[in-house]
């Protein structure tokens, strides 16, 4: 097999703000995987507030030998080769959605049926809303109207978020919510302000805290009016295992777990555990978001909005109607280069 990767800049539509970082794009690096005349894309991600960098990341791939392997039906060998390496899981998860797309265009079967998910169309998802300004705020809720579920990104301004909040309730009937990238420093008022988001019919809580405070945590899960999931404390199924008593579920992500097979892994450990599972994304094109809807039938939540705010976006394949993700029955990812 060949491997061919190359850097690319995704630009976004408008700025983008979370508690952590404020920007206008993301580094990216597409992976392309070819063999026997076939091509397998993936796709690394690197939002600023990731320990992992894309120069690394590129360095990582630059070391690679996959010559020496005949086919991707070896996958499990790759696989053995690639754990060799740390970190670098972005990077892990191109390849392995490369390794993913060849095998299900070798196979002629699309990537969902290889995990044998039962997917039927639709698949909802919510619709991502960062910081800003009303006037930001009300041109983002014009673009979410087909949309049945809202996401809003919050921080550690209490009146800004009270203020949010209200002003989404008075222009929009969907159902919220919203993720702190943790942005509180303080349990006693992150349960006060979780009352108060309960009190608003707010549907659950994403990382309101930072990860260092466990203990916290474990006392905000057993006090919770509403459900809590992990986002930035859960990395990889061991953060599951360690942290189960910390929230009530975990978002899922393959630039932080290293690609769709390990995210399966984890979607079934968060399962055996009784753990809630939301499905998300970082800001991705359609490459990496079609490789991540081949496992939304197994989760609770799904969080699949990352491409719509891209304007140069490299690949087609998912389709949105309504607000809900529609499958294509093209084999692998799905995805076509433009």
């Amino acid at each position: 097999m060949q491997l061919k990767f190359y850097p690319y800049d995704l630009k976004f539509d408008e700025v983008f703000a979370v508690a952590v970082a404020t920007r206008m794009g993301t580094d990216i690096i597409y992976v392309e995987l070819e063999w026997e005349g076939l091509i397998g894309f993936g796709e690394a991600s690197f939002p600023p507030y990731m320990k992992e960098k894309r120069d690394d990341n590129l360095l990582f791939l630059q070391r690679l030998n996959f010559e020496q392997f005949e086919s991707p039906l070896q996958k499990i060998l790759i696989e053995k080769y690639l754990e060799k390496f740390e970190a670098c899981f972005p990077a892990k998860a191109a390849l392995d959605m490369a390794l993913l797309d060849l095998i299900g265009k070798f196979s002629n079967i699309p990537l969902h049926q290889y995990f044998e998910s039962s997917v039927s169309n639709p698949i909802q998802t919510s619709f991502t809303i960062g910081i800003g300004e009303d006037d930001f705020i009300l041109r983002q809720l014009k673009k979410a109207q087909e949309f049945k579920s809202l996401k809003i990104k919050l921080n550690g301004d209490i009146g800004y978020n009270q203020h949010v909040i209200d002003y989404i309730k008075q222009h929009s009937s969907q159902i919220l919510g919203v993720d702190f990238n943790q942005g509180i420093n303080d349990a006693e008022v992150a349960m006060n302000m979780i009352k108060w988001l309960y009190e608003k019919g707010v549907a659950y809580v994403e990382q309101p805290m930072p990860k260092e405070m466990k203990v916290a945590y474990r006392w905000l899960k057993q006090n919770s009016p509403l459900d809590i999931y992990g986002d930035e404390s859960i990395q990889h199924a061991s953060d599951i295992l360690q942290q189960r008593d910390l929230f009530h579920g975990v978002n899922i992500k393959l630039m932080k777990c290293g690609g769709v097979s390990n995210a399966y892994q984890m979607i079934q450990t968060a399962r055996s555990l009784g753990l809630k599972v939301m499905l998300g994304c970082m800001a991705e094109s359609t490459c990496a978001i079609n490789a991540a809807a081949s496992l939304a039938k197994f989760c609770d939540r799904v969080d699949l909005d990352g491409h719509l705010m891209m304007t140069n976006d490299l690949f087609e394949g998912v389709d949105i109607e309504n607000g809900d993700i529609i499958l294509n029955s093209l084999p692998g990812l799905g995805v076509v280069k433009k």
